[in-house]
């Protein structure tokens, strides 16, 4: 569990980053969306990241996305950087996840997330353009990341399971609010929105990362 003072630390930073994208104050937003991940990060390493696979590659995944959150918040459109930096990023938890995986399987589980893998992608379809392939392998991955956590809790119904389950569950809610508004339908506080979700999964993953053992 992180400590009182990283976590004041953490969602200090996580407002900051909010009204300095807000109020269009880019020094700030461009100092403390990094911060706000680089926070995490060092209390892991503060606490002490399991020395194992599972460990190695959650640690991985949360440095990756610090360089993803750069490239999104660059004032040139970045987005595909991004994007694939996410990608690798889910890959990463991926591959932490499997480590923990006994193998056992909810088809229900699974054709459940499929369908939902498709329906948004149908919902997307329209405006995607040129970026047809990219979302789609996003959405899968992530996706699989989602199915994967689920397992996870299935297969044991510990804290840190339900932990890991929920952050990717809320982690693909973020991911969808950034689809949404940028191919769909743009709406009022979405940014907000995306952070708030967004860098709460990620403290989610640090709780559970520090709590598996």
């Amino acid at each position: 569990m992180l400590n009182t003072s990283i976590n004041v630390i953490f969602v200090l930073s996580l407002l900051l980053t909010i009204i300095g994208d807000r109020f269009n104050n880019r020094l700030v937003h461009y100092i403390f969306k990094p911060t706000t991940m680089l926070v995490l990060i060092a209390g892991a390493l503060w606490l002490a990241v399991p020395e194992t696979p599972f460990g190695y590659w959650m640690l991985a995944g949360l440095c990756i996305s610090v360089i993803g959150d750069i490239f999104m918040m660059l004032p040139s459109d970045k987005f595909v950087q991004g994007l694939s930096a996410f990608l690798v990023t889910h890959v990463a938890y991926l591959i932490a996840f499997y480590q923990l995986y006994d193998g056992a399987m909810t088809l229900c589980w699974l054709l459940g997330v499929g369908l939902f893998a498709i329906a948004f992608f149908v919902l997307l379809l329209p405006n995607l353009g040129e970026l047809k392939l990219p979302v789609a392998i996003y959405i899968t991955v992530i996706c699989a990341m989602v199915w994967l956590a689920g397992e996870l809790y299935f297969q044991q119904d510990s804290n840190s399971h339900l932990l890991l389950f929920a952050a990717a569950v809320v982690f693909a809610f973020s991911d969808a609010t950034i689809a949404w508004a940028r191919f769909r339908q743009p709406f009022f506080w979405s940014q907000a929105q995306v952070f708030i979700t967004y860098f709460s999964a990620q403290w989610l993953f640090v709780i559970a990362l520090l709590s598996v053992t």
